[in-house]
């Protein structure tokens, strides 16, 4: 197929070239901005200003990019190409943003009252655990963990890491909040800690591992932010937001110029597509 694909091209240009379409010409001006760009950019990698002999050499791998970028568009070679498509949409949405210019305080604290509980800090704990394997204990794990729990009862300052089955995971975690605890033990143990007691052993809690009791030691509880904490991610964010909507403006009014038609493939053509693409 790349055998196809390179003679069909091959002939295209043949083409082009023999029909007396492929003269494209115009002029290739190379004005001295560019130039000093050129310069920077060759300054900015060897950390030096290029030599005149340099310089000559920039300059005429900029016109053989330029004659070269020319001639591939006349040819449509830049056509269905989904990298090229991807950067001149980026171009397009980078001349949509809003420019970057203040943002006065009222606008910050309206953004900030309405989405206040984005910028809450969240919960943190200390919490101790204590781990119990179910394909260890198997129809004795019940028993095993309120045995471990009338000890911890008994005596509160005991070693409770002598207790439980060994494993890899912490046995104490400190100042931690609920997504560092999923990622630890997963979804269902993190959001069993808001609502569990401090100071005192509880369980079974489970996790992805298996079973466990747990006590928390301190806690922090989730509390609103003030502006002046979070000022340069509520300020990114509106920077943000806005940027989207003026983009999204530029696109409104552009697709507003085009008659869209779509045309579908018949009924079980696409399936039967999908099932011909090897796996």
């Amino acid at each position: 197929m790349l055998h196809f694909a390179v003679l069909g091209v091959a002939l295209f240009v043949l083409y082009r070239l023999t029909s007396g379409q492929a003269d494209t010409g115009g002029e290739v001006v190379v004005d001295a901005p560019r130039i000093v760009a050129l310069a920077e950019q060759f300054g900015r990698t060897w950390g030096r200003p290029p030599t005149t002999t340099e310089l000559d050499g920039l300059i005429d791998g900029y016109v053989r990019d330029e004659v070269l970028y020319r001639e591939g568009v006349a040819l449509g070679l830049d056509r269905d190409d989904p990298v090229i498509r991807s950067r001149v949409r980026l171009k397009m949405e980078i001349l949509g943003e809003a420019p970057e210019a203040d943002i006065p305080e009222a606008d910050l604290e309206a953004w900030f009252a309405a989405n206040a509980a984005r910028y809450a800090a969240p919960a943190r704990y200390d919490f101790q655990q204590v781990y119990f394997d179910p394909a260890e204990h198997g129809a004795e794990l019940e028993a095993k963990i309120a045995a471990a729990l009338r000890d911890l009862e008994r005596s509160p300052d005991s070693d409770f890491t002598e207790l439980g089955d060994a494993t890899l995971l912490p046995a104490v975690m400190s100042a931690v909040v609920d997504a560092d605890v999923a990622s630890q033990f997963g979804a269902d143990f993190a959001a069993a800690l808001p609502a569990a007691p401090s100071g005192h052993w509880f369980g079974p809690v489970t996790s992805a591992y298996g079973e466990h009791i747990v006590r928390i030691v301190a806690r922090e509880e989730r509390r609103p932010a003030a502006l002046a904490e979070v000022r340069a991610v509520v300020e990114r964010d509106v920077r943000y937001a806005r940027s989207q909507a003026a983009s999204d403006a530029l696109y409104e009014r552009l697709r507003a110029r085009y008659t869209v038609r779509i045309e579908r493939p018949a009924e079980g053509a696409l399936d039967a597509a999908l099932a011909a693409e090897p796996r």
